[in-house]
């Protein structure tokens, strides 16, 4: 019995450790697919970011010689539209006396000679009945026979009289209506020096106006003054006369043209730029004052060197060029100059006319710069 229990267990113990060494021989396996999974699913989930950058091909430039052209030359000008001084008048009182109605406001066209507004003066009325007198005793003398001495007389006095009207205030069409009524009127009419646009009102209805007191101010914007200022590099090339075109982006696809009118003297002292103004058509009141305008002025002509605008990229408020540098190399390039129209530039200084300049991929070459 013993004997088979010498033999039974040495058995059963190497039973053991040979189903033991298949079970981990089975799993290894298992375990080493399983990081293989991980690894590609970490790289699946990689970032566009991490992968490498394709290489950049040059086949997508093309470069064209610059064309030697007589071009115009301008200078870019950016400035604001303001009232033409000169067509800007102030419906004043002549009389002192106590504003009874106003017929016009701010914001409203007038004509010349049109009412604004009423004034009770007792100095007018005065003026009135001493005109009546005047006339009734000049009209009583011519056709009595009298004197020649007394008719001269009253023929002055009534001249007078017509002419203290007409400086108070009245007009032509007020003297012939106190000649048809015979009696005087109670209000003087105020009315506009000029046609235009009631600007501005400094009295309401009841207002009390000394002589002289502003009442309205009339501006006619059939023109209007565009200022701007002129660097000191452009002093030399500003001319009286010279033409301007200009855009605002209050009216968008719309096109406009003044010509230069005054150049100032001095320098202004807070910018040290040169003043300029440009007088503006405005025939359509479609410009109102106080508009921002940016816009180019014609100084003549010259020689420039044309490239299509596609060659040209603006970078900090300077314009750039790629020129071709042997090879597949190229260069980027500052130039001066100005848009001759959507698709040429004419370029004044910075570039050689036999330098190629590319044409197509300009943006390109400049984002893979890096610039």
């Amino acid at each position: 019995m013993k004997t088979w229990l010498y033999i039974l267990v040495p058995a059963l113990l190497a039973l053991a450790i040979g189903y033991g060494a298949g079970r981990h021989a089975a799993t290894a396996p298992t375990n080493s697919t399983s990081a293989a999974e991980k690894a590609a699913d970490a790289a699946a989930t990689t970032p566009d970011a991490a992968k490498p950058a394709q290489a950049f091909n040059p086949d997508f430039v093309k470069t064209v010689l610059p064309q030697s052209r007589t071009v115009p030359d301008t200078i870019a000008v950016t400035g604001k539209l303001a009232l033409d001084r000169q067509r800007v008048h102030i419906a004043a009182a002549r009389v002192a006396g106590r504003l009874g109605r106003v017929f016009v406001f701010e914001g409203e066209s007038v004509k010349a000679g049109q009412p604004l507004a009423e004034v009770y003066s007792p100095d007018f009325i005065s003026a009135e009945n001493e005109y009546l007198l005047a006339r009734h005793f000049r009209d009583a003398l011519a056709q009595g026979g009298s004197d020649a001495t007394l008719r001269d007389d009253a023929a002055e006095t009534f001249l007078a009289a017509t002419n203290r009207l007409k400086v108070l205030g009245a007009a032509d069409a007020d003297i012939a209506g106190l000649d048809r009524s015979g009696q005087a009127e109670q209000y003087l009419l105020v009315r506009a020096p000029i046609g235009g646009v009631v600007m501005q009102r400094n009295v309401d209805a009841g207002g009390y106006l000394n002589i002289g007191d502003s009442l309205m101010t009339v501006a006619d914007t059939s023109t209007l003054w565009l200022y701007f200022n002129s660097y000191d590099s452009d002093y030399a090339a500003l001319k009286l006369g010279q033409p301007l075109d200009f855009q605002s982006s209050s009216l968008p696809g719309r096109s406009f043209s003044g010509r230069v009118s005054f150049i100032a003297p001095t320098i202004d002292p807070a910018t040290h730029t040169l003043p300029v103004r440009c007088d503006i058509p405005n025939p359509d009141r479609l410009l109102r004052p106080e508009m921002f305008v940016s816009g180019k002025l014609g100084t003549g002509e010259r020689t420039a060197l044309v490239v299509p605008r596609s060659a040209v990229i603006r970078v900090r408020d300077q314009d750039y060029v790629f020129v071709q540098q042997g090879g597949k190399q190229y260069h980027r390039l500052p130039v001066q100059g100005h848009a001759l129209d959507d698709t040429e530039y004419a370029v004044v200084t910075g570039l050689d006319a036999a330098t190629p300049v590319v044409s197509e991929g300009a943006v390109l070459l400049n984002q893979v710069s890096g610039s």
